[in-house]
């Protein structure tokens, strides 16, 4: 959003201290303590915690030394390793954040978003699904009466890939076409890889309301981690079905991840006049494996940008 004036500018900025203050007394009411994350993060701890990191939008410091940084491109990965260093695993931590990210962007300007978030460790892994998911509704329907919450899973993709062996170049290209809705290249793709008569040629249809994709999903053939996976979302489904919300979410069993650490439910969200996602989020639990403690692990973030700029075009 772009500003005439210095009074414009600095009532988006009061605006977003409003919203930001409502937020983190939510946040604390459901037991979340406030964390503050490293602006920069060494530049191997950062490739070895991301599996395709994407190092041209990656903004690199050079340190005293002659050692390289990078500016806190990912709040997640950030906090981990900062958690970990401290903490044993025994008693579930919550925590929330109030931060940025950086990124490149063309000539040469650095792109800053504002964040807020959750992270949620070591719980149960049905109530971290359930209390994750449920903050996640519940501060939307505050953004905008007219919402969506969009969920899926990864888990349920990436088993079918790990039972195939696909070539990794394959598998990214299907990705890329699902994440796409490219219907005519997915087709195409899986006839060359002899895949057609998998569920991929019917994914892009596994999308709607929350019982009708999970009883069209189990018409298809499924390994133990698929099923699992849509096990998950039916537990879910029951849940906020009990709640009176069931039809505020949409599964979309076709949805890729943004970042490549998921391995359970994902979610996105949006409001009715917005195109661009509100929040996002997922479970991690493997990726606590690199530091030594296997935890169970989910959270989300809100684009703080995106949220300030619905308040200021009328929203809640």
């Amino acid at each position: 959003m772009q500003f005439r004036t210095i009074a414009q500018e600095l009532e988006k900025t009061k605006i977003k201290k409003d919203i930001k203050r409502g937020i983190e007394n939510y946040f604390e009411k459901t037991g979340f303590s406030l964390i503050e994350p490293n602006t920069f993060q060494d530049y191997g701890d950062f490739i070895n915690s991301t599996a395709n990191p994407d190092l041209a939008k990656t903004v690199k410091v050079l340190g005293g030394e002659s050692k390289i940084y990078v500016l806190r491109p990912d709040i997640t990965t950030n906090i981990l390793s900062q958690i970990f260093a401290k903490w044993d695993g025994k008693k579930p931590l919550k925590v929330y954040y109030n931060s940025k990210i950086y990124r490149n962007e063309s000539r040469g300007k650095i792109a800053e978003d504002y964040q807020m978030g959750i992270e949620s460790l070591g719980d149960n892994q049905i109530n971290g699904d359930r209390e994750i998911v449920e903050m996640a509704l519940n501060l939307m329907s505050k953004v905008d009466e007219k919402y969506i919450l969009e969920l899926g899973s990864s888990s349920y993709l990436d088993s079918f890939f790990k039972e195939r062996k696909l070539a990794v170049s394959d598998e990214q290209a299907i990705k890329k076409l699902i994440s796409r809705k490219n219907r005519d290249g997915l087709e195409e793709k899986l006839k060359s890889l002899k895949l057609e008569n998998t569920m991929l040629m019917n994914l892009l249809d596994m999308q709607g309301s929350m019982e009708k994709v999970i009883t069209l999903a189990k018409t298809y053939e499924a390994n133990k981690e698929m099923q699992k996976a849509i096990r998950s979302l039916e537990s879910l489904n029951e849940y906020f079905f009990d709640k009176g919300v069931a039809d505020t979410i949409k599964v979309d069993l076709s949805m890729v991840p943004d970042l490549d650490y998921y391995d359970g439910i994902i979610f996105k969200g949006y409001c009715s006049n917005k195109p661009t996602k509100i929040l996002s989020g997922g479970r991690y639990d493997k990726s606590t494996e690199k530091y030594g403690l296997t935890v169970s692990a989910i959270g989300f973030m809100i684009d703080m940008n995106v949220v300030t700029e619905i308040r200021m075009e009328g929203g809640n």
